[in-house]
């Protein structure tokens, strides 16, 4: 079964989702179900024009790569003129997202499957659930139900330029000092810095509640080696404050599936025995404690042979 997600905010909306739907019924397969289309904000920029969204259910014998060329095709005839790229969005009369393909994992430059930001997108994860509720993710092996549950307790977003402000810095700076007692506090230009170095190989992601304050933390690292790729999972942190909800499951678990977005052949980290809670949820989300030695220089300050 194939899953689709719908959204326009252009002209007649209503007629966009139809003519779309009818055109993916002509091309693509049979529509099993749609979702009851809902009013959404704009997610990523900003415009007066409120979107409206759908998720389709498919019955097709096509491969996603032939999906995602019709779907394109389509969004050319009902015209689209320009495509998101790089997080850059505009108002756009249609828009068709590869949402599942049955259990498919596929990553290439054009397509990932399942999409990489189904599970950000309360817009696409509430139609979705209405449809195929008990649908379950491929690489998170959590139902879209319980994926709209986790998504509706809070967000998890990248750190970007836009999100470099004082209000981030402010929550960071809180933060820190809960992670380590010898942290340095971050000023402004400092953490612009950190955000735009080495982007392709360390990601830092934030996790933040409804009502946009920030209460943890993660930073996710990866090696492109020679016995294959390895990811570090490094300064994760909860707010003291939150602890015990659940939140570092849900960071930690987010931070996972990333690594193996990324084609991550291990995933790492450390932890220091006396974290007694925090060890047993590493446990209890599949890590393997292993027996090894670990070597630490201070590379902040000038060392002499004797």
């Amino acid at each position: 079964m194939l899953y689709l997600s719908l959204g326009t905010n252009l002209g007649n909306r209503t007629h966009n989702l139809q003519q779309a739907s009818q055109l993916i019924a002509q091309r693509i397969g049979p529509i099993i179900q749609a979702a009851t289309p809902i009013e959404t904000a704009p997610v990523g920029f900003d415009s007066d024009n409120q979107f409206l969204n759908t998720a389709l259910a498919v019955d097709t014998s096509l491969s996603a790569t032939e999906v995602l060329r019709i779907t394109q095709e389509i969004e050319r005839e009902m015209g689209r003129t320009q495509k998101s790229t790089n997080h850059v969005y505009h108002d756009r009369i249609i828009d068709i997202d590869l949402l599942m393909l049955d259990d498919l994992v596929l990553r290439s430059n054009a397509l990932s499957l399942p999409h990489p930001e189904l599970t950000d997108r309360l817009f696409v994860l509430e139609p979705l659930a209405e449809i195929a509720p008990n649908l379950v993710h491929p690489i998170y092996g959590k139902t879209v139900s319980d994926l709209l549950a986790v998504r509706r307790r809070c967000s998890i977003q990248k750190l970007t330029a836009e999100l470099c402000t004082p209000t981030t810095l402010n929550a960071l700076n809180r933060l820190l000092p809960q992670l380590s007692a010898t942290v340095t506090t971050l000023t402004l230009q400092r953490l612009q810095e950190i955000e735009c170095a080495d982007r392709n190989n360390r990601i830092i992601y934030l996790l933040t509640l409804p009502n946009g304050s920030i209460i943890g933390t993660a930073t996710l690292c990866l090696y492109p080696l020679l016995t294959g790729t390895k990811a570090w999972i490094e300064d994760v942190v909860i707010d003291e404050k939150e602890r015990g909800k659940g939140f570092a499951r849900l960071l930690l678990e987010d931070v996972i599936f990333r690594a193996r977005q990324h084609g991550a052949d291990s995933i790492n980290l450390t932890s220091r025995p006396a974290r007694v809670a925090a060890n047993h949820l590493y446990r209890a989300l599949g890590f393997k404690q292993r027996e090894t030695n670990v070597y630490k220089m201070d590379g902040a300050k000038e060392t002499k042979s004797k």
